[in-house]
């Protein structure tokens, strides 16, 4: 299923493969080797000289705030994170991914193709799998209502819609409906739907914190009001943690199964 993903970040590079010497299976030839290293420093000073330009036009505040358990719901996250389900699977994501002209997100996706599976095809439909997806990166977006996404021109700033169409539900969210029903609950690939299924979410708080920062550089605002201000702005349904990769640690600790949406 193709997916659209965000870009790579200025200093950011992909890895290139390199043929190996063919005198000598399994080493790289020393002009193989020159010619590779010169291509990884100049993207590297590329990368470099991108973000150099982006500080000195858009100077910003990269300051990201060790939250204490009095300033999140630390309670109402071990809670989720320590339910009873025998099966319980956690959706890591860090890059916005979306079905392409299809108005849906990958996350939400896998999410309800899990929950079909165990309730449909292998007929363990009950409070047998919980799932819960942890957003991080750019994905953090996905928690944010519209005002939030018109205020900061999200969708032109990550090349998506222009309002948060992901989080809003499609069809009347009716379980009663058979789950091959293209208008039933179970094909409906948006949070809303996820979450009326017992679905989860938490959002990393340092995540949203460099999303704010990048807004703050742009609109010549406080970062720390822009963070305030989308903490405030949060859809109902995501809950939000000191940072993802904790969320994710410590669903492991407690029997989540990890699946990466990537």
């Amino acid at each position: 299923m193709p997916y659209l993903t965000n870009l790579p970040m200025a200093g950011q590079t992909r890895a290139r493969a390199v043929p190996v010497n063919e005198d000598r299976p399994g080493s790289l030839g020393r002009k193989t080797f020159l010619s590779g290293a010169m291509l990884g420093i100049a993207a590297a000073l590329t990368g470099c000289k991108r973000a150099t330009e982006n500080v000195a036009t858009t100077p910003t505040n990269d300051f990201y705030k060790v939250l204490s358990r009095k300033e999140y719901d630390y309670d109402g996250m071990m809670t989720k994170l320590r339910i009873p389900n025998s099966h319980k699977q956690v959706f890591s994501t860090s890059a916005i991914i979306v079905q392409p002209g299809a108005n849906h997100a990958a996350l939400f996706a896998h999410m309800q193709f899990a929950m079909n599976g165990y309730d449909f095809s292998l007929g363990l439909r009950g409070p047998t799998l919980a799932t819960l997806g942890v957003v991080a990166g750019s994905s953090v977006i996905l928690g944010l209502n519209d005002a939030m996404w018109q205020k900061y021109q999200i969708g032109k700033r990550f090349n998506v819609a222009a309002t948060n169409v992901y989080y809003r539900a499609k069809f009347n969210l009716d379980p009663n409906l058979s789950p091959n029903d293209p208008t039933s609950l179970y094909q409906d690939l948006s949070a809303q739907a996820v979450l009326k299924r017992a679905g989860s979410f938490m959002l990393c708080h340092n995540a949203l914190a460099s999303l704010a920062h990048s807004c703050a550089a742009t609109t010549r605002t406080p970062s720390e009001s822009v963070l305030a201000e989308m903490i405030h702005n949060l859809q109902p349904g995501f809950m939000l943690v000191p940072a993802g990769v904790t969320a994710v640690q410590l669903a492991q600790e407690h029997g989540w199964k990890v699946y990466t949406v990537a």
